[in-house]
């Protein structure tokens, strides 16, 4: 019984954190003073942002900066 319920969680826990949109995105932090500048490894986008707030989107194809 232990095991059914344990298999049905780990499914619905990949479900809530498995974020499809930002699967190809590796986002590192810069740190400015008033917020962060994001950039992705994977494909060089730039977004400015709130510190410590990881961007929610891909912005693959949108590079700006």
């Amino acid at each position: 019984m232990l095991i059914p319920v344990l298999v049905i969680l780990a499914f619905v826990l990949l479900l809530i954190f498995n974020r499809p949109e930002t699967r190809l995105c590796r986002w590192r932090e810069y740190r400015t003073g008033e917020g962060a500048r994001w950039t992705c490894v994977a494909c060089g986008a730039t977004v400015l942002g709130r510190a410590g707030e990881r961007p929610d989107r891909c912005l693959r194809g949108q590079v700006q900066g």
